[in-house]
């Protein structure tokens, strides 16, 4: 089969001959049709999210099941089906309590074992879930929907809450709609680019600014006591020394793009202690998917126009490059 492998660190090598994966008794084996490229697939490239080597990465999937295991129910070959990449053993400390996305074991298909960019991957079959009604990109974007739906969780947007995304990117996006499903007055939405804030206009943003020198002021003028909830959708350190700002005593802020592991701020303790502030985290999913694809199929969260780009997986590396620099104007997929 034809497959991407990360060989080392940025050393993509596009394969026509490498071996169909077997699958076991509960597996399905899955014709990938679809694959989103993410900000944590450019950490895996540069070796930054514990890459082992060779890797097929690719964790953003849909497609068809092409083979189903001897015990597997309820699926069969020519199924249209999204995969939910997380693989836990169910069995340890942080399983048992429900907080599944930090199992002692967590393993993730495309991230720690063969994944999207390859034309046939295997993946369990309870992480499998049927579709019809939608495309297979869109079907794809399931899974960074499953883990915006996991950062709604955990910064609670009560209803009619003042909300701030930073960042207009497909991330910030689905923030964006997805916190006016949750109930959210008014979402303020920044980005360096006007396309983008165009873009979020349609998604429903009541305010949108474009980053430049002026941004405390201008925030101040729509938030004068600052947002209840601000949503850091960059990535960029930096963004988020300079937003504790803007978040209102007694306000959230998660922390929801993917930073570098290496990367510093510096934050004051006296003023999260003083302005009881609440800084999140959310990593990967936590049981979402299906509450994501409901979002999605029902058309409270549209992921249309965020898909931008469909490209052949030869051209996985250019369109890295175009993650690693922020030129992709949405969402780009490999497509087979």
């Amino acid at each position: 089969m034809k497959a991407a492998v990360l060989e080392a660190v940025k050393k993509i090598v596009i394969r026509n001959n490498v071996p169909p994966p077997a699958i076991g008794p509960r597996d399905v084996l899955v014709r990938a049709r679809a694959c989103g490229i993410c900000g944590t697939d450019v950490h895996i490239w540069e070796g930054d999210f514990f890459p082992t080597f060779p890797l097929i990465p690719g964790h953003e999937l849909a497609g068809e099941v092409a083979l189903v295991g001897r015990e597997v129910e309820g699926l069969r070959p020519g199924d249209r089906v999204m995969v939910d990449p997380t693989l836990t053993c169910d069995e340890c400390h942080f399983c048992r309590i429900n907080r599944q996305n930090h199992c002692l074991k967590w393993n993730a298909v495309g991230v720690t074992r063969d994944g999207g960019f390859g034309e046939l991957v295997r993946v369990p079959a309870k992480n499998c879930y049927r579709f019809e009604r939608v495309s297979f990109g869109e079907a794809a974007f399931c899974e960074p929907l499953a883990c915006v739906v996991f950062g709604q969780d955990r910064a609670r947007i009560d209803i009619g809450s003042e909300v701030l995304v930073l960042g207009a990117g497909p991330i910030g996006q689905l923030h964006l709609q997805a916190s006016r499903a949750n109930g959210a007055a008014a979402v303020t939405v920044v980005d360096l680019v006007e396309a983008k804030l165009d873009l979020a206009r349609e998604h429903g943003a009541a305010f949108t600014v474009v980053a430049d020198n002026a941004l405390p002021e201008k925030l101040r003028k729509i938030a004068p006591y600052g947002f209840d909830v601000v949503i850091d959708a960059t990535g960029v350190a930096r963004v988020f020394g300079d937003a504790i700002q803007y978040v209102k005593n007694g306000g959230r802020y998660l922390v929801f793009g993917v930073c570098g592991p290496h990367d510093k701020v510096e934050v004051s303790p006296f003023e999260i202690y003083r302005r009881d502030l609440e800084i999140i985290g959310s990593f990967a999913i936590r049981r979402t998917y299906d509450r994501a694809f409901r979002l999605m199929e029902r058309g409270a969260v549209d992921v249309k126009k965020l898909l931008s780009e469909a490209i052949p997986v030869e051209e996985l590396p250019r369109g890295l490059e175009m993650m690693k620099k922020g030129t992709a104007p949405m969402k780009l997929q490999v497509v087979f």
